[in-house]
């Protein structure tokens, strides 16, 4: 059975996938890379326009993504 992708782990890869730096996802969404870097490591989810800002920033499918960050 395929383990099911968390959404820090979605952030996480597409982030780093694309090389981009947590400070630069910050200023692309409006937050600071530590609010980046919660979102990864599980501790918060972004807000749903916070979502939905990461996902353009990181050229994520929104519903997807949503549907990942619902469980």
């Amino acid at each position: 059975m395929a383990k099911k992708k968390s959404l820090s782990n979605v952030l996480r890869d597409a982030r780093l996938s694309r090389g981009l730096t947590l400070s630069t996802v910050g200023k692309a969404v409006g937050v600071s890379a530590s609010a980046v870097a919660h979102w990864e490591s599980g501790v918060n989810q972004p807000s749903n326009d916070n979502l939905s800002a990461v996902c353009k920033a990181l050229k994520l499918p929104v519903r997807a993504t949503r549907e990942i960050a619902a469980g």
